[in-house]
């Protein structure tokens, strides 16, 4: 009984702020106008920073996965990271499920392996944005602006709780009772990453050039809707990203995160339009090169069974 109302006021809530994007765009539609304006040059760099993400969170999938001698080919890494991309911005971890599905078919991945290994790394990129937020508020303080000390002192706690959660590791044995059991094959896959010193490392530089990207990604799009913006700011945009991701009330972020970090970029000074339009486009260039490449290998997924070996 709770958990179907719990699922309808998650709907209810989604619904809603869905709506509220669309009265915006529907009230700031002239600021999106700018975009007859965008050329070529700009179309195509956009695009390849977007592939370059897509490939680099195909490369995560690879060496994690890796850890447990399954070796996914070029077209596989590609193939569902683009699906994962484009599934996951409609619905919250809809792209993890299909991935952890497929890699359980096709190479008889553990479920609950993948979902540990998903926290670890979605750990790693909260640390990761955690630091860059905490350097470019700690630069903005130095030049005078004392508004963004609230902002350092809240990535500065969350860079300090992630260490510390890195720094504890368990190793639970299997438990015959099977939810246990579920649950300690995830917390044991967790521990496998952040014991794998290369692993995570080779995690933290991949997520790093994430966020870099990112960040650039969204500077060239604001300079798309003639809004002149400083990449320090875009890079404090996309650590929030992750947060608004995390909320645990709604089925999307379809909304949610154009809302908030308008929300954020009123209380920046910029103007709440301009984080709320910079965000949606965003979010509409990433949704077209990873739905483009999906459908070009679409038929990765009708593909034969692959055979491998698990690393005990």
């Amino acid at each position: 009984m709770f958990s179907g109302w719990n699922n309808i006021f998650k709907l209810a809530v989604t619904g809603l702020l869905i709506f509220l994007l669309g009265s915006q765009i529907a009230k700031h539609q002239s600021n999106l106008l700018a975009l007859r304006e965008i050329s070529a040059g700009q179309f195509f760099i956009i695009a390849g920073i977007v592939i370059a993400s897509l490939l680099i969170n195909g490369s995560k999938l690879k060496i994690i996965v890796g850890s447990y001698n399954i070796q996914l080919k070029p077209s596989e890494t590609i193939g569902l990271s683009s699906t994962t991309t484009s599934l996951n911005n409609f619905f919250f971890k809809a792209g993890s499920l299909f991935t952890s599905n497929y890699l359980k078919q096709r190479h008889e991945f553990p479920f609950m392996s993948f979902a540990g290994t998903q926290g670890a790394d979605h750990l790693i990129l909260f640390f990761i944005n955690a630091l860059c937020g905490l350097i470019i508020s700690l630069v903005l303080i130095f030049e005078q602006k004392e508004i963004f000390l609230p902002l350092a002192i809240c990535y500065f706690l969350a860079a300090i709780f992630l260490i510390f959660a890195f720094s504890k590791t368990f190793n639970f044995q299997h438990h015959s009772n099977k939810f246990l059991n579920s649950l300690i094959r995830i917390i044991n896959s967790f521990n496998r990453i952040l014991k794998n010193k290369k692993l995570f490392y080779l995690l933290c530089a991949h997520n790093l050039l994430l966020v870099g990207l990112n960040a650039l990604r969204l500077l060239l799009v604001c300079k798309t809707l003639n809004i002149e913006i400083a990449l320090g700011y875009c890079l404090l945009f996309i650590t929030l990203t992750p947060v608004i991701s995390a909320i645990p009330i709604i089925y999307s972020d379809l909304g949610t995160r154009e809302l908030a970090i308008g929300v954020y970029s009123q209380w920046l000074g910029l103007g709440f339009q301009t984080g709320m339009l910079a965000t949606l486009l965003d979010r509409c260039f990433v949704l077209f090169w990873a739905i483009l490449i999906s459908l070009y290998y679409r038929n990765l997924f009708f593909s034969t069974k692959a055979t491998h070996t698990l690393k005990n």
